[in-house]
């Protein structure tokens, strides 16, 4: 069991490498469109696809605590990809998606010891811990304070979220669970539109956004729509600490697709790839792989 939730978890991460390249082009070059709170916008309501199982007859009424940890997830989520496109707005996705992941995998790890019982493997504690110093090599700390803060902030939101998610599986099936916590981002999504210099982004980025960039906006986040359902069917059979803790693989993937997308797309990868920090970036992956390697260790 342990190798098709670890497979699943890693596919998502792969998809999530390519998303997030897409994500510093859209959030860098895109006008109103690639403002944060627009971005995170379209993210959350576009989680509102779900309503299609509905007819299906596949959902059933939630309780009251599905719907309280849907909407605890929901707002943590969306807090954390608020943080998330402010520190890709203004640095490197290569730089700051690693202390992300390495802040998210302790914050899970903490809260999950704390919430789930039996939910951390044998070798989850050196697994982590690789894990973590990987992230934190692939990473060299090119912040300002502000955006550092933004960075950590980040972290601790999408670990916080991702404990709440298998808190709602421990209390309904997949698809109840997947769909009522989609749901509410769709709530998130409202409140961001009810803030009037929000609604006037939005309003202003969707009629400045040419037709291109609006597909590549929508297929984007139908992607990242995919990868987060792989997350989370992960999360339902797996330990949410290690599936957390795997996003260091996305920063595999994120620099292997910088080092060979570099001279096709310099646009988009234009500072992801330095010669003199690149020997760090590889230093970080012998130490993620080897994290992976622990998690089958009994």
């Amino acid at each position: 069991m342990i190798v098709l939730w670890v497979g699943i978890a890693a596919l998502a991460q792969l998809i999530n490498a390519g998303i997030v390249l897409v994500d510093k082009y859209v959030l860098a070059s895109a006008g109103q469109v690639g403002k944060p709170a627009v971005y995170a916008f379209y993210v959350s309501i576009l989680s509102g696809v779900v309503v299609v199982l509905v007819p299906f007859g596949v959902v059933s009424p939630p309780s009251l605590a599905v719907i309280g940890l849907s909407l605890a997830a929901s707002f943590t989520y969306i807090l954390s990809i608020l943080a998330l496109y402010r520190a890709l707005k203004y640095g490197n996705a290569s730089d700051s998606v690693p202390i992300v992941g390495a802040v998210s995998a302790v914050t899970a790890a903490a809260l999950a010891h704390v919430l789930i019982a039996n939910d951390l493997p044998l070798a989850f504690a050196p697994a982590v811990a690789l894990l973590v110093v990987g992230t934190f090599l692939m990473s060299h700390l090119r912040f300002t304070l502000a955006s550092l803060a933004f960075v950590i902030a980040s972290g601790i939101f999408f670990g916080a979220s991702a404990v709440i998610i298998k808190l709602i599986f421990m209390e309904t099936d997949f698809i109840d669970g997947f769909f009522w916590s989609r749901m509410t981002n769709v709530i998130g999504a409202l409140i961001l539109f009810s803030i009037p210099s929000n609604r006037k982004a939005i309003f202003a980025g969707y009629r400045g956004a040419s037709r291109e960039l609006k597909w590549l906006v929508v297929s984007n986040k139908a992607m990242g729509g995919a990868a987060f359902a792989l997350i989370l069917f992960a999360i339902s059979i797996g330990s949410v600490s290690v599936v957390n803790a795997m996003s260091g693989l996305q920063f595999v993937f994120l620099l292997a697709f910088a080092y060979f997308g570099a001279r096709f797309f310099p646009r988009v990868f234009h500072g992801e790839i330095h010669p003199h920090r690149f020997p760090h970036k590889l230093y970080g992956i012998v130490c993620i792989v080897l994290g992976l390697a622990a998690l089958f260790i009994a």
